[in-house]
């Protein structure tokens, strides 16, 4: 449970409140966060959930980069208090756990780490977003191109098969999100009685897929094992929902 306080030079635009992830961030208006600026990729960030007790951050190959505090990044774990700079947009994470339920942020140069009121009112151009991006390379000894380069990616391709309680068929995950339940609008027709409109919520990510619990009584299941929050799935993984069976599968394509 968190809130997304969204801000445009310093002013507050609109805030958000989430119990449950993921929660997509960009210019499009089919994401959970909507911020409508051209220096905005359509899908630009997702807000995800990491075991034991972590909400991340996750860069979705976006245009002009997504940034904590003052730093680029990739994937990174969320702390009260941060800052998330995705064009000249700002928007405050403010953990609404219990404390005893928060991580907690381990500093190893706590010197270094920015003032409160300049985090809180840090709007990222271009410019800046060159000059941080300068600053982490020349503490690193690298150039500035070789960190803002991305790794080197793996086309991943997933595909779902029906086995049992729906007509055999093979389905490519092509989507961002795929929906799996009873409703007439779900990607994939789940059946069962106790079976949420839509149960639950295939994520394809630069990193994976990942299936996440939406709905209903009964929940989904991997593998015979009960997925109340999200998983990420493997090649040749059992996928049950209601009386639905189905498996997955992955291959990949190095670039």
């Amino acid at each position: 449970m968190f809130k997304l306080i969204l801000k445009f030079q310093n002013n507050v635009v609109d805030e958000y409140e989430f119990r449950s992830t993921p929660v997509t961030i960009g210019r499009r208006e089919d994401n959970d966060v909507v911020i409508d600026n051209m220096a905005v990729s359509g899908h630009h960030a997702v807000i995800e959930e990491e075991e034991p007790n972590f909400y991340v951050l996750v860069d979705l190959e976006s245009l002009n980069g997504t940034f904590i505090n003052e730093s680029k990044i990739f994937r990174e774990k969320l702390f009260d208090g941060d800052d998330i700079i995705i064009g000249k947009h700002s928007l405050k994470f403010v953990d609404l756990r219990p404390e005893s339920m928060r991580p907690q942020k381990h500093e190893e140069q706590p010197e270094e780490r920015p003032a409160k009121e300049f985090r809180d009112t840090m709007i990222l151009d271009t410019k800046a977003q060159q000059a941080l991006l300068a600053k982490q390379a020349a503490e690193k000894g690298i150039t500035p191109e070789q960190i803002a380069a991305k790794p080197k990616k793996v086309n991943l391709q997933g595909s779902i098969t029906i086995i049992a309680g729906g007509t055999p068929q093979i389905i490519e995950l092509t989507k961002r999100l795929t929906t799996l339940g009873k409703s007439n609008d779900a990607d994939i027709k789940c059946s069962g009685l106790l079976v949420g409109k839509t149960a639950a919520l295939i994520n394809k990510r630069p990193n994976g897929y990942f299936l996440a619990y939406a709905e209903g009584l009964k929940k989904p299941e991997v593998n015979g094992e009960s997925v109340t929050t999200q998983m990420q799935l493997q090649d040749g993984d059992e996928i049950g929902i209601g009386s639905t069976r189905m498996t997955f599968n992955l291959s990949e394509e190095f670039e």
